[in-house]
Order: structure tokens, then C-alpha cells, then sequence
């Protein structure tokens, strides 16, 4: 789906400025270059993606630079590369600045997002609290499963307004922000809220970016 490309939210553009210390003109610069790879809009960059990008160029890599080049932006090794890497290597490669990204560690220490309590020791994430009309997204599932489970949410819910909110943590705030923005452009909820922050990792001097966005249901 198209709907994520080019759309960042302003909560999640502030904290990418923040977290890599850029201009908010670089940062929408980056997104763009992500998005022409990124080319069926998941918010994730394949190899596949980059082998069709490079095939289109009137110089093409090799398979063996293509590699190496593909490797170097897949920071964490999951084959995958999200805007955050895509960041990351921009910041290295022009500036000399390594700036650490969340691990999947962090993200496991730093589960509950109310901010009343944080939990430290647990080692799984219960993404829908169905109770409360609150979704927490984690990277084991794809943002479209999220997307699925939020529209069922909406429409299942007879309370009025209807407000489902969206808890995410490092690699899946892409995932909350796609969720929001999808939801914006069918017509089935608006934004109310975006909020995000530095969540500190306990026991460490890492700080692990969290999002919270709050859409209400529209009108039948």
C-alpha cells in the first residue's frame, strides 16, 4: 500500500531529528530516497526491492556490490531494512556519527508504555489489550496484521467515541504509523493524538524512542 510512503508523522519526524540529529529537510530528503527503493510502501526495503532499483539504472551494480551495498544498510541482519537503518548508515557515511539504534533487547526490557509502570523483566509483548482498546505493536508481526486487527477493533467497538490507541516501541513505530495513516485514508479513523519520547532502557545509558498515537473511529 502507498499510503505509508512519504508519510511521516510529526511526533515521528521530531524524534527521527532528534535521535540522529538531523534537519527536519534531511530527514524527509532520506524518506524520500527510502520510499523510491521501499516499492510496495511497507516501510521495509528488500533485497529483491534493491535488485529491481539497480536493474532500472543506466549503470547497473554487480551482484557482488549490490550485495555488500545491501549489507551495509541491513544493520541488525534480518534481511530487511527499515528507515531507521537507512538513517543510521546516511548519518555514518556523511557525518562520522554511530548512532546506536534500539536492540531487540532493549525493546523486550521496555515493554508496558503506561506511564504509571514499566516493566523490566518480562520476554513477551501481548500486542491488543482488546479491553482497553489499546494495540502494542511489536516487530513480531507485519503492520498490515496490525492494520487487520485495528480495523476490527473500530468496528467491533459500540462505544462512543471509539478511541484505539496505538503503543509503539523502536523498530515498530513504522508499524503504528502506517496503522494511523491507513486508517486516515479509508475513512475509518482520524488522528487525535501524536505522542513520542525517549523511554530510558533500565540498568543502561540507551534510551529507547516510544510512540503513542490515538485515532478515534469516524462516523458510519
Amino acid at each position: 500500500m502507498a499510503v505509508c510512503q512519504g508519510a511521516l508523522s510529526a511526533g515521528l519526524l521530531e524524534a527521527y531529528m532528534a535521535r540522529f540529529e538531523l534537519s527536519k529537510d534531511q530527514v524527509l530528503e532520506q524518506k524520500k530516497a527510502f520510499d523510491v527503493i521501499d516499492s510496495d510502501g511497507n516501510g521495509k526495503i528488500t533485497f529483491q526491492e534493491v535488485k529491481d532499483m539497480n536493474a532500472m539504472l543506466e549503470q547497473p551494480l554487480s551482484d557482488q556490490e549490490l550485495t555488500e551495498q545491501f549489507t551495509s544498510l541491513d544493520v541488525d541482519g534480518n534481511n530487511t531494512v527499515t528507515f531507521p537503518e537507512f538513517l543510521k548508515v546516511y548519518v555514518k557515511g556523511e557525518f562520522g556519527r554511530d548512532v546506536p539504534l534500539p536492540s531487540v533487547d532493549e525493546t523486550i526490557q521496555v515493554l508496558d508504555l503506561a506511564p504509571s509502570r514499566v516493566r523490566t523483566h518480562s520476554c513477551t509483548l501481548d500486542p491488543i489489550d482488546e479491553s482497553k482498546m489499546v494495540m502494542k505493536l511489536s516487530q513480531k508481526s507485519s503492520a498490515s496484521y496490525y492494520l487487520r486487527v485495528a480495523k476490527q477493533m473500530l468496528a467491533a467497538s459500540e462505544e462512543t467515541p471509539s478511541v484505539l490507541e496505538l503503543n509503539a516501541l523502536g523498530y515498530a513505530i513504522p508499524h503504528a504509523s502506517f496503522v494511523a495513516s491507513a486508517l486516515q485514508e479509508e475513512n475509518l479513523a482520524k488522528v487525535l493524538s501524536i505522542r513520542t519520547s525517549l523511554r530510558e532502557v533500565p540498568n543502561t545509558s540507551r534510551h529507547c524512542p516510544v510512540m503513542v498515537i490515538r485515532v478515534v473511529k469516524t462516523a458510519s
